[in-house]
């Protein structure tokens, strides 16, 4: 699955560097293993949505008229989605006045309104957030027959690409026909992408996270979504693995009113970082469901995952997304079913 050649990715950072005089600013990246680091400066984003661009450039003509929003400015963030709203984060090395940043922040926001943007300023600093009004946008998320739509965080994951990440969404659902009597079991949810997506083709669904914020916001997506056959947890894959098998009790099921019994776990879907399963306690609990969804950003891992899981499983559909066009990442989606 192709990516768009421009305009796609959909958040990105910059680090913003001021000229002596501090009258005028570039967006910055850097040569990638540069020593000293050499500054690659930013007129234009190709690769950014083209929401991004256009707030590169309001920013560009208007930040300077704002010396609470520019001193001590050393990184601007942007999180879009596909309709072109934006939540812009400005980082500070210093302690952010709350009201004044909020008076510049909805002051710098009326120059987007006029040039029909809608945009949202986070201010952040050192132990600080100061948000104006929001740090959250609604992405819709586009399949075959339907869509579902997702809360996303500014500073919290995401799909960076929207379009691989639709295509990746399509792929796992032409994963699960016929698996309406059966319950999906996803690992490390983060915001509830994959889950949110597939919980109208199982009877129910049982997501963990580990993290604070993913976790609220992947209820939220579920509720947004009007699901009613999904629970989550804050549940680590050991802990998943000892709850299953009846070895350890937890607290935070009981007060989540999830008895893990109550599932038929025949499929798993996993996404796991770059360095893969590793360790052979993950592969041996993957491998103990009958259909697995393996969500791949690393080849090299995959490849040796698959050398194991392959005992045990066949390789039923493959498929690549290039998430990051002009360099060498590549995702994967593989299905697996139990020989």
């Amino acid at each position: 699955f192709a990516s768009p050649a421009e305009y796609y990715r959909m958040r990105t950072e910059f680090c913003v560097f001021f000229n002596k005089e501090h009258t005028d600013f570039e967006f910055c990246m850097f040569v990638p293993k540069s020593k000293p680091k050499q500054r690659i400066e930013l007129k234009s984003f190709p690769v950014g949505s083209k929401a991004i661009n256009q707030a590169m450039a309001i920013l560009k003509k208007h930040l300077m008229k704002y010396d609470e929003l520019t001193v001590k400015l050393f990184e601007a963030d942007f999180l879009a989605n596909q309709k072109g709203d934006l939540v812009i984060s400005l980082n500070y090395h210093k302690k952010i006045d709350e009201n004044k940043f909020k008076e510049a922040a909805y002051s710098l926001r009326e120059h987007f309104i006029s040039e029909g943007m809608s945009v949202n300023f986070v201010g952040r600093a050192k132990k600080q957030t100061v948000l104006a009004d929001t740090d959250t946008i609604l992405e819709t998320i586009k399949t075959k027959d339907k869509d579902f739509y997702l809360y996303q965080v500014e500073g919290n994951f995401s799909q960076p690409n929207i379009y691989a990440c639709q295509n990746m969404v399509q792929f796992a659902r032409d994963c699960c026909s016929n698996c309406k009597d059966e319950d999906l079991i996803e690992l490390y949810c983060g915001s509830g992408t994959f889950t949110v997506c597939l919980a109208d083709l199982f009877r129910k669904v049982f997501s963990t996270e580990v993290s604070r914020v993913p976790t609220l916001t992947a209820i939220k997506n579920i509720e947004k979504n009007n699901i009613k056959n999904t629970q989550i947890a804050r549940l680590s894959a050991v802990e998943v693995a000892q709850a299953l098998e009846g070895t350890r009790e937890f607290k935070r099921l009981k007060l989540a009113d999830i008895d893990i019994k109550d599932y038929n776990l025949t499929t798993l879907l996993i996404d796991p970082p770059r360095s893969g399963l590793e360790y052979k306690e993950a592969l041996d609990f993957t491998a103990r469901f009958n259909r697995v969804i393996y969500i791949s950003c690393g080849p090299t891992s995959l490849c040796s995952d698959l050398t194991y899981l392959c005992k045990t499983h066949r390789i039923k559909k493959l498929a690549f997304f290039d998430q990051f066009p002009y360099t060498e990442h590549l995702e994967t989606g593989v299905l697996l079913e139990k020989i």
